[in-house]
């Protein structure tokens, strides 16, 4: 077995449709569906690595405004992507889904405790929290 786990990275309504809207976004909704569809069908776990920050975060208020603030509409994902009740949310507070979440635990537990060998990720952004995302995925992945 692949041993293979889909993250989807903040497809939230801020970042869709909100004061952070990324223009892109939309284009890439239904490419997501479907690979979270075909995750479903072949029992490859679909993980929601969702920003979900506090209104006092240092991140939020000096670099990019109130976003994705924990418990509103903005910080849930958009109904498009909704995760069913066998997908995973780990909610982050920084721009990597690894960084102080219990993303690598859940990884390494899924399997029958084997772990995930391999991650596919998508989402918004790419520059920024999907890279984050990837390359501490490629160091946790080192750590066995």
């Amino acid at each position: 077995m692949d041993r293979k786990a889909v993250i989807i990275l903040d497809m939230l309504n801020d970042f869709v449709t909100g004061d952070l809207k990324c223009e892109k976004a939309a284009h890439r909704i239904p490419n997501i569906r479907k690979l979270a569809a075909a995750a479903r069908n072949h029992e490859v776990p679909a993980i929601y690595s969702n920003d979900a920050h506090l209104p006092v975060d240092e991140e939020v208020v000096a670099r990019w405004g109130k976003h994705a603030i924990k418990g509103t509409k903005g910080a849930e994902v958009i109904h498009e992507l909704e995760p069913t009740k066998k997908d995973y949310i780990v909610e982050k507070r920084t721009y990597s889904g690894f960084h102080e979440t219990g993303l690598n635990m859940l990884l390494r537990g899924l399997y029958r405790d084997e772990g995930v060998k391999t991650v596919i990720l998508t989402g918004l952004h790419t520059n920024i929290c999907v890279r984050h995302t990837a390359a501490d995925a490629f160091s946790e992945g080192t750590r066995s």
